[in-house]
């Protein structure tokens, strides 16, 4: 597997068209009959994860792949997400929707202690809804979620969380204070160890973690259509899969 940060950029380009061109016609291999909701929901996950992939590539070509953490950590839950509902289908959703109906609450509480105005109609229905509990539940948390589904995606979200969040390693991007009595400030972010920077591979980061919730997606599809087309991208891309 090559890793020069330019061809691996080409790659990722054209990977990441290649796989929006297979979503042209995606409504026609939606499952027929049953419950449909792991579907509607991956749908409209890997929608978004699509549109945080163009983010990446759009920091980076700006020369801000650095603060392109947040939408790299977004892709991963994203992913988790997807790969979660492949495997565990409405399970998986029910679960999600006990997640939702909790940080509804929180959103109410939130809004009632600031004294805001708002019509309770969806907040009170959402409220009565009755969802059992289930085990499934605790992959609403992303770091059971990511270890059960792969410990590399673990450490991946773990690391983009000390750059998407305000952290001491976040920080000390910006200045250096290693020589006694003197410290020096940058304004961009500067890697003390000199070493190559792993926000110049942002696109094909977006492109392997891409691929990987196509891929999961593509198993909530009416006979995983897309499989041969991910098995060539993947090999003209030079990844292998999550």
């Amino acid at each position: 597997m090559t890793y020069d940060v330019t061809t691996d950029t080409q790659r990722a380009y054209r990977g990441i068209e290649e796989l929006a061109a297979l979503t042209e016609h995606v409504a026609r291999h939606a499952p027929v009959g049953g419950d449909q909701r792991a579907f509607l929901v991956g749908w409209g996950l890997l929608a978004a994860m699509q549109r945080q992939a163009l983010a990446v590539i759009l920091l980076h070509r700006k020369g801000f792949g650095h603060e392109a953490a947040p939408n790299r950590r977004a892709m991963i839950e994203h992913l988790a997400q997807i790969r979660w509902l492949s495997e565990d289908g409405c399970v998986a959703v029910d679960s999600m929707n006990r997640a939702l109906q909790f940080s509804q609450q929180r959103l109410r509480d939130a809004a009632d202690a600031a004294g805001m105005q708002y019509d309770p109609s969806i907040a009170d229905a959402v409220k009565a809804t009755v969802i059992p509990a289930h085990p499934a539940n605790q992959y609403n948390n992303f770091s059971p979620l990511l270890q059960r589904l792969n410990p590399v995606l673990w450490a991946m979200w773990r690391g983009e969380t000390q750059l998407a969040h305000p952290t001491l390693t976040a920080a000390q991007f910006f200045y250096d204070d290693r020589s006694e009595g003197t410290a020096t400030l940058f304004s961009e972010p500067t890697r003390r160890d000199g070493t190559e920077d792993p926000a110049d591979r942002c696109p094909y980061i977006a492109f392997l973690l891409l691929w990987s919730a196509f891929d999961g997606f593509n198993r909530l599809l009416k006979g995983e259509p897309w499989k041969e087309d991910l098995q060539r991208i993947a090999s003209d891309g030079g990844i292998e899969e999550l």
